[in-house]
């Protein structure tokens, strides 16, 4: 049986909550993992080199300038406009994040950030479990930030929640996004020209400084320098391995929660960030208090409720998904 086919099998097959949970603990593993590149090149370098792997790992799988994969791809202004906006949000969002967890403790800075999917949950829903879901996970939510902001754990705090703020936003822009583009059709071909947008508009801010980052590292580098050409060839590794986990991986597979969910339930589901987050942060050193944990606990139990009559896609959406992966050819 092709990859492709058992991917697609297992997908299905697995809850959406279930999903989302694994990719929230890679990817903040890898969130981690970037951290400690903080010290050797400029985090919004670091998010342009984490983005740009990305955007040629798409490429290399979708081919979008293949004839048959070419016709899948936008054919209107507005869906034009709609894989813009998508690209645009995600580029954002990572870019921004990455410069408030420089500045804060990360499960701080995804606690705030979920102001995002939060306002995408509270405009969207329309059953009683989500609008229920929505209130206890706000609870856990402005008690993790409140907690976040008591405690701003040294930096420029101020610097790190603006940029929070921002990506929050970008983050529930990019769930409205995605999920148009998750239906319109073939979606990771349109996706990865999504990506290919985000890039060419971040290059043309960070591509320069990027760069010059690895031959002109900051005084805070260390191995960078003392490495040399290793020193540069290791930092590349390090975010190629992040951007295959925190990017690429849950970006493909968030195309397909997307189709198994409504907006709403998508956005509670991920609520579960916050937590996740912080129990990464622990093999990081970062340990929370007591306030923090009550958070935790009202997001998951929001999760919970949320998702205890959560009901299957429909056979139209499982065809459509399957057609979309078989295009991976």
């Amino acid at each position: 049986m092709p990859v492709r086919k058992i991917a697609y099998c297992v997908l299905e097959k697995t809850p959406a909550v279930v999903i989302v949970a694994v990719e929230g603990m890679l990817m903040y593993f890898a969130t981690g993992v970037a951290k400690s590149v903080f010290t050797q090149i400029n985090p919004l370098c670091a998010a342009w080199y984490r983005f740009g792997f990305l955007a040629v790992m798409m490429l290399a799988w979708r081919r979008p300038w293949r004839r048959e994969v070419r016709q899948t791809l936008p054919n209107t202004r507005r869906d034009w406009l709609i894989t813009a906006g998508c690209g645009l949000a995600i580029v954002a969002m990572n870019t921004m994040f990455y410069l408030a967890i420089s500045e804060m403790n990360m499960g701080m800075a995804v606690a705030i950030e979920f102001i995002g999917p939060l306002g995408v949950a509270v405009i969207s829903g329309r059953n009683w479990r989500e609008r229920i879901g929505v209130a206890i996970a706000a609870a856990g939510v402005v008690l993790l930030a409140g907690v976040s902001i008591a405690s701003p754990d040294g930096g420029s705090f101020l610097i790190g929640l603006a940029a929070i703020l921002v990506g929050g936003t970008m983050w529930g822009i990019y769930i409205v996004m995605g999920r148009k583009v998750a239906h319109a059709g073939s979606p990771l071909n349109r996706l990865s020209v999504a990506m290919c947008i985000g890039f060419a508009a971040q290059s043309l801010f960070l591509a320069v400084p990027a760069v010059r980052g690895l031959f002109q590292p900051p005084a805070s580098a260390t191995w960078l320098v003392d490495e040399g050409a290793w020193g540069i060839a290791h930092l590349l590794l390090l975010m190629l391995v992040v951007s295959v986990l925190s990017s690429f991986f849950p970006y493909v597979i968030d195309q397909v929660v997307m189709r198994k969910t409504t907006p709403g339930t998508f956005s509670v589901m991920q609520s579960m960030y916050p937590a996740v987050a912080v129990g990464v942060g622990l093999m990081f050193g970062e340990v929370p208090g007591i306030g923090e944990l009550i958070g935790v606990g009202c997001v998951m139990l929001a999760v919970v409720v949320t998702f205890s009559g959560d009901e299957h896609a429909s056979n139209r959406s499982h065809a459509d998904l399957q057609a979309s992966m078989d295009t991976a050819a």
